[in-house]
């Protein structure tokens, strides 16, 4: 009897796997085997999950639950942009919990991917912090947490540096912090802070990351980027006038992914988008309609292997 190869980067993921299971037999019409190498479990794990979800009369002649539409949209995102898995929770009523929502998928995702051995880079935003909440409180064993993203001097929740420090906190491991703010005056001083040896040691930690963990935000006044200072919301029309139309670990990028000509690109402290795009696991967190094109720049701009969202932004992204 051979073996199956697994996966070293995990299982797939689903905001309701037995669901995902049965949606892809009886659906898409894949053989039991086919859809535990997919997912990456056993074959008896399938073969009890059908027969489980024909008790909890999730089948019926369709497939007969709520989050079937999830699944759909899960399948047509994997199936539009090449990803492992997509995660689609519900859109709340109230368009001011997308980003719990998210968070709460996000933590999920957390609690069953981040092991022992691992290094996960984050970045940081609104959606990544409301995730904190749900994060199990843990005591990984030689694992850690290493910001993409410079700080803040003042500390507020939203600081990229608070993000990644309470994550390593809550999986109980020690976290690597780009000690320098997100913004300088220069270029030139913005290479001379890389070329310091802590700051290059961290750099090449989070370039080495398993897994990376990021969100992206619109061109507005209302964005996380803009809102609390993190650049001077001044300049949102001068990007705007350079095509920009999203910001991804404060970088500033176009339709197409690529960074736009400004001179605000030259002087962040963070990891860029293509180095980010080399880590093997990227996971790509947000939603709401005011995110759509952010979405889809991001997605041209990363290489994302699982993309979480909500119902109306994934069937925003597949028009």
């Amino acid at each position: 009897m051979t073996s199956r190869i697994r996966d070293p980067r995990g299982p797939l993921t689903s905001s309701d796997l037995d669901v995902k299971i049965a949606w892809q037999y009886h659906v898409e019409g894949m053989t039991q085997e086919a859809i535990a190498q997919e997912l990456q479990v056993s074959r008896i794990k399938v073969v009890r999950s059908l027969a489980a979800s024909i008790e909890r009369n999730v089948i019926v002649t369709t497939i007969n639950a709520a989050s079937s539409e999830q699944i759909a949209l899960e399948r047509q995102l994997e199936e539009r942009w090449g990803l492992k898995s997509a995660i689609v929770v519900p859109t709340p009523r109230d368009p001011r919990h997308t980003e719990r929502y998210i968070g709460h998928a996000v933590a999920n995702f957390l609690n069953t991917n981040m092991t022992d051995g691992m290094t996960l880079a984050v970045g940081g935003g609104a959606t990544l912090h409301s995730s904190l909440s749900f994060m199990h409180r843990r005591e990984l064993n030689d694992a850690t947490v290493v910001g993409l993203v410079g700080s803040l001097p003042h500390s507020q929740w939203i600081n990229p540096s608070i993000v990644a420090s309470s994550m390593a906190t809550r999986l109980g491991v020690d976290s690597y912090q780009i000690t320098a703010p997100v913004l300088v005056d220069s270029a030139e001083l913005c290479q001379r802070l890389w070329d310091q040896p802590l700051l290059g040691e961290v750099r090449a930690r989070a370039k080495k990351a398993d897994l990376a963990l990021l969100t992206v935000g619109e061109i507005a006044p209302t964005a996380t980027v803009f809102n609390y200072g993190i650049v001077p919301a001044t300049i949102a029309e001068e990007l705007r006038a350079q095509n920009a139309v999203a910001n991804i670990l404060c970088y500033f990028i176009d339709a197409d992914g690529q960074l736009v000509d400004h001179e605000i690109n030259s002087r962040i402290m963070a990891l860029t988008p293509t180095e980010v795009s080399a880590i093997p696991r990227v996971v790509l967190a947000a939603g709401g309609r005011h995110k759509v094109e952010a979405i889809h720049a991001a997605l041209k701009a990363v290489t994302t292997e699982i993309l979480v969202t909500d119902t109306e932004t994934a069937s925003k992204l597949l028009e």
